[in-house]
């Protein structure tokens, strides 16, 4: 198989104005967004890499991997599997390779088929309600799964491929969060015991592709679950990354370290969210900048108040964002709250 070839291929299929950058990449007019007033763009500014499939638009700041623009221009799960299934597999073996000899093993995931996901090919209701858009949840491939009553958040690694599904109870009579071991059985497939969520960075997939074609300031925002990340996302923060609690794992530090950003940390405004963000500082400080993304006036100002990056208006996650300090002068108001309260 030429992988080269058959990226091409897909990249002449689907995009207009190509043009070669570098000895691999190619220029494109962006497929995912228009100008302003409506009218179509007219210079490329669409980065595609032909080894991998990686893209990063510099305009819209689109980002993701080969399954992520063939889902996005149109085509369906079941015809992606179907059609590309083998060059996905060899595109992925092209991301960039891990450089440190002292690698934790995020690599050491064994990937699951796809097509596991269409059985969850429905739209969770409940979070179109919370107000999340169809195009949100699209994006993250939430689905529903009417066997086990669960919302599905599909657990990828760094270089996208599918490696576990975790369920969002919604009947209340279950664990909150459980991610699939069992469950696999029932659909005629061997169960998948021991998935360790620390190797996990939710959706450091679509963020990766920023370390090939982005120049600019490189900035990472962590929050601790899966409707946080979607929540920020959706407000226009699009790097940002889900820990899946509020420890950050020597596997999840392995992975900040090598994306060279400024890490933003907004966890859940609650003393579980503030003790976490004081140990991620701990860890983290010495390798990387790090600045915190403090909660609005009217929650940050009552410390009783329990809330997190879900239940703040899209200009609020953004002002958020604008309004972050660097971390020792976090720490030195947490501090002073403390002694205050004390």
């Amino acid at each position: 198989m030429n992988v080269e070839q058959e990226i091409a291929e897909i990249a002449h299929r689907y995009l207009e104005g190509i043009k070669p950058s570098g000895s691999n990449n190619i220029m494109a007019l962006c497929p995912f967004h228009a100008k302003v007033d409506g009218t179509a763009e007219k210079h490329p500014s669409f980065a595609m890499n032909m080894s991998n499939g990686l893209y990063f638009c510099h305009a819209c700041e689109t980002k993701g991997n080969l399954y992520t623009f063939l889902r996005d221009v149109g085509i369906d799960r079941q015809s992606i599997t179907r059609q590309f299934g083998t060059l996905l597999e060899a595109a992925a073996k092209n991301s960039p390779n891990k450089t440190n000899p002292l690698d934790p093993g995020v690599l050491e995931l064994a990937p699951i088929p796809e097509a596991v996901l269409g059985l969850f090919d429905n739209c969770p209701t409940s979070l179109l309600s919370s107000g999340f858009t169809e195009e949100t949840l699209r994006h993250f491939d939430v689905g529903f799964d009417g066997s086990h009553n669960r919302i599905t958040f599909p657990l990828r690694d760094y270089q996208g491929r599918l490696s576990g599904i975790s369920g969002r109870d919604v009947t209340g009579n279950g664990l909150r969060y459980k991610i699939y071991d069992r469950e696999y059985q029932d659909w005629d497939m061997p169960a998948r015991w021991g998935f360790d969520k620390r190797k996990i960075l939710w959706n450091v997939h679509t963020v990766y592709p920023d370390l090939l074609f982005n120049r600019g300031e490189r900035v990472l925002i962590a929050v601790e679950g899966f409707k946080a990340c979607m929540w920020v996302w959706q407000a226009g923060i699009r790097n940002v990354v889900g820990l899946l609690g509020t420890y950050v794992s020597e596997e999840q530090r392995w992975l900040i370290e090598r994306l060279g950003v400024t890490l933003y940390l907004f966890l859940d405004h609650n003393e579980a969210g503030q003790n976490g963000t004081v140990k991620a500082i701990e860890r983290m400080a010495a390798s990387c900048s790090i600045r915190v993304m403090e909660y609005p006036e009217r929650i940050s100002r009552h410390s009783s108040v329990s809330a997190q990056p879900d239940s703040l208006t899209p200009e609020e996650v953004r002002e958020s964002f604008n309004n972050s300090v660097d971390y020792v002068t976090w720490l030195f108001g947490l501090n002073k709250t403390q002694a205050e309260a004390g």
